[in-house]
């Protein structure tokens, strides 16, 4: 049988796909050349025949090979579209439960790592730094989810925009408990909350007496910086400014 020397090239873009080198090469010649068997495939791929089994088992895992069963056992490649589409499902289904695993873990410490009453009190003001824009917007979602009484977002029009549209659904469930939702920008903006055109010297969102200051215009979202401060003082003054 003659081997025929496989495109690099595709092997890489198998290998991209999850595959190792010897289920990248058993692949690439079923859906080049057919069904076969296990040791026609053995030499078609120039693999050793002895791990064949183990090679066809674990693509037909990962979807991307169908068994017949009979006297000899013979394998297909499945169309490279199904493939894909069931490799997807298998990465969507495992990032969940990676995900659920997260949250369930971020849940168990919480509860374990509460500071005692008498670590800190009410009247506490606190500053801290945050660095990357999935850090900051992790604050200010946690932020809005705790607001009772205003939520104020404040920025240009594409920011503006660009925060309505992440915090979308936490926004509805602030208003939904009562929040007040005002925006704030030094252009006319179309939103479904209040708006006022004004033009603040920075950027921040306030919830409460919590509040989220952005210190630069970063190009690269990881490179963002900003200031966490619950700040009763700090909160009312920005208030008043907006008014």
């Amino acid at each position: 049988m003659n081997n025929e020397m496989p495109d690099r090239d595709t092997l890489n873009q198998l290998r991209q796909l999850g595959l190792n080198e010897y289920e990248s090469k058993a692949y690439y010649a079923l859906a080049s050349h057919g069904i076969h068997t296990a040791g026609a495939l053995s030499e078609r791929a120039d693999l050793p025949r002895a791990r064949m089994y183990d090679v066809l088992s674990k693509l037909q895992e990962k979807g991307f090979v169908s068994i017949q069963q009979g006297r000899p056992v013979k394998f297909s490649a499945l169309p490279l579209s199904e493939a894909v589409k069931t490799l997807r499902k298998q990465k969507e289904a495992s990032l969940q439960d990676e995900l659920n695993l997260i949250e369930g873990l971020g849940k168990d410490l919480q509860s374990k790592l509460k500071p005692s009453s008498a670590s800190s009190t009410p009247t506490e003001e606190i500053v801290w730094s945050l660095k990357g824009r999935d850090s900051i917007y992790s604050k200010i979602g946690s932020m809005i989810a705790d607001a009772k009484k205003h939520v104020i977002i404040s920025s240009g029009a594409e920011g503006v925009a660009r925060k309505l549209k992440f915090f979308s659904a936490d926004l509805k469930k602030a208003k939904t408990r009562g929040a007040e939702v005002t925006v704030v920008s030094p252009e006319k903006i179309d939103s479904e909350h209040s708006v006022k055109i004004k033009s603040l010297p920075t950027r921040l969102v306030l919830a409460d007496d919590q509040a989220v200051v952005f210190l630069n215009n970063a190009q690269d979202p990881e490179d963002e910086l900003g200031l966490w401060l619950k700040s009763p003082h700090f909160v009312e003054t920005i208030k008043h400014a907006v008014k």
